[in-house]
């Protein structure tokens, strides 16, 4: 006696064939990971100016900009680990002004500080935490926000 085996993907033995590196400009590109940066993120203090609470949430930035080099991130998806700054519990999630309460961008604007220059120094210095800790705590006077937005 012998089987006969379905030769449709989700009866096939065996590991799964890996999609091709090179993907096309319409494919989603799997976002950039390191842990190492968020976890250095975290032992910072929030970065909306006059806070300075700890311990804080690791906030991803989600709205896209051209200027900065962010592209746009759909519903569900996360943004890449660079695009991360500290903010309390209350900055982040819970407080009525809180980033995910509001819009974004004038979250931002509100506090003066351009969120995704000091993102890109935070990710670019990944130094020791006394110079990441210098640029959160001067970050409205190092990278203000800009005018147009």
């Amino acid at each position: 006696m012998f089987r006969i085996v379905p030769q449709t993907p989700i009866y096939r033995r065996g590991a799964r064939k890996r999609a091709s590196p090179a993907r096309s400009a319409g494919q989603r590109q799997p976002r950039a990971r390191d842990r190492d940066h968020l976890a250095r993120i975290a032992e910072l203090a929030c970065a909306v100016p006059g806070c300075g609470q700890h311990p804080v949430h690791v906030a991803h930035l989600r709205y896209a900009s051209a200027a900065d080099g962010a592209s746009l991130v759909g519903k569900g998806m996360k943004p890449d680990d660079w695009r991360v700054l500290p903010l309390c519990p209350a900055h982040h999630t819970e407080g009525p002004g809180a980033q995910h309460r509001m819009n974004e961008v004038a979250f931002w604007a509100a506090h003066g500080i351009n969120p995704y220059a000091l993102a890109r120094a935070l990710f670019n210095l990944g130094g020791p935490l006394e110079e990441l800790r210098f640029l959160v705590e001067r970050a409205p006077l190092i990278f203000p926000a800009r005018e147009d937005s």
